[in-house]
């Protein structure tokens, strides 16, 4: 396929965010393009777990039968503090088609996400970089520059990335799904705040040999959090916040030294299949767009790894810009359409950062619960009602609307 020079709408990012929003548009009649810089999708087995709400959503368009098979589903969360299980939260007890979590390869979502799009003729442009966003009154224009690899140097050959062709598209809507490092936010002038201080966690995914059944298990231990998910194939994956100062040793010596010291009561793993650290910020952008260029997912906010609230916050975004983008094309409102996804971006991360308002804690509230409480927001893999709902089984709510 070939890069048109017009589109209803301009979707940069081809992640999950992005992909999303294609379908979506798709599903609405929308015309659009998908353009993302890099030269294919994810090609790695890191998890992501999937919300309740996303399992909805990725169902809707048909995306998500082939991932339940890939997945891993969770049912329980349960806290510990240290080596003392202190309280847990029941995903059954929510009702519905998808009363879990599912915990899914990321390249498993992609692929089902791309294969939608394939089946009705269309595919993610990669290798197409943007390069400048123009907004106009009735339009916006975007320099895309296609890239290829050229090889050069002399005795020893190397491979790099060149422009072949920049091109000039016009669109009517352009959505910024590109992610952390999200050239669509730096074009608008968005800044992208600090809410909170950085967190540092060591990943470390592993072969157990166990059925760690269905349920996730997230660990208070002095001031840090640390959480483990269970995966298909009786694998497992641990996050373990660490000093930004001091990182674990990436070995499986290094795993067993942590589980030792956090959760005594995790079996000892027989085997490493790859380990990272990371960093996490808590971030938002003091602006969700402007006009015609709209953002979505982590070109807007980041968020600390154990309640998996950024991406799939994302994914209910890239539905609600898809829906209202379609009105504003039969003229429905548009500007109301997108100062509310504007106001409501911001009430909900405002809410889930803690920023505004945070947690509120009701009178059934454990004194775990009540010690605990802005803690506990950050590791509950589920945002709207169905955060709502998980909340009041420990006795608490939030004290803002935090989406639907």
């Amino acid at each position: 396929m070939k890069l048109a020079r017009k589109s209803e709408v301009l979707v940069v990012g081809g992640g999950p965010v992005g992909l999303f929003a294609a379908i979506s548009l798709m599903e609405r009649g929308v015309g659009f393009q998908v353009v993302d810089k890099e030269w294919r999708g994810a090609a790695h087995s890191y998890a992501l777990a999937l919300h309740p709400a996303s399992l909805r959503l990725l169902d809707d368009v048909g995306a998500c039968d082939s991932l339940l098979d890939q997945g891993h589903r969770v049912e329980r969360i349960a806290f510990y503090e240290g080596d003392e299980r202190v309280a847990e939260m029941d995903l059954s007890k929510l009702g519905g088609r998808f009363p879990f979590v599912l915990v899914a390869p990321q390249s498993a979502v992609e692929s089902a996400l791309a294969q939608r799009l394939k089946d009705r003729g269309t595919a993610v442009l990669w290798n197409h970089q943007l390069m400048t966003v123009q907004p106009e009154a009735v339009s916006v224009t975007a320099r895309v520059a296609r890239m290829e690899k050229t090889s050069g140097g002399y005795p020893i050959v190397h491979t790099e990335w060149a422009v072949a062709k920049e091109i000039d598209v016009t669109s009517s809507f352009l959505i910024g799904a590109d992610g952390y490092h999200s050239l669509v936010r730096k074009a608008l002038g968005a800044r992208f705040e600090h809410r909170a201080a950085p967190e540092s966690f060591s990943v470390f995914e592993f072969s157990c040999g166990l059925d760690l059944g269905v349920e996730a298990r997230v660990v208070f231990h002095d001031t840090t959090t640390s959480v483990v998910w269970p995966l298909h194939d009786r694998r497992a994956r641990w996050s373990f916040e660490v000093p930004m100062s001091s990182p674990a040793e990436r070995t499986l010596e290094g795993l067993r030294e942590l589980i030792r010291a956090r959760a005594p009561w995790f079996p000892i793993p027989n085997e490493l299949l790859w380990a990272t650290t990371a960093l996490f910020e808590r971030r938002t952008v003091d602006r969700f767009g402007e006009g015609r260029v709209w953002l979505a997912g982590d070109a807007g906010h980041i968020t600390g790894p154990v309640g998996a609230q950024s991406m799939n916050v994302g994914l209910r975004e890239a539905s609600d810009l898809a829906s209202r983008i379609a009105a504003a094309r039969e003229g429905d409102g548009a500007r109301t359409a997108f100062d509310e996804y504007e106001a409501g971006r911001k009430r909900e991360w405002g809410a889930l950062l803690g920023t505004d308002g945070g947690v509120r804690v009701r009178n059934d509230a454990t004194e775990w619960a009540r010690k605990r409480a802005d803690r506990i927001l950050a590791c509950v893999p589920a945002s709207g009602a169905e955060l709502d709902a998980l909340l009041a089984q420990v006795g608490l709510s939030l004290s803002a609307s935090a989406g639907s």
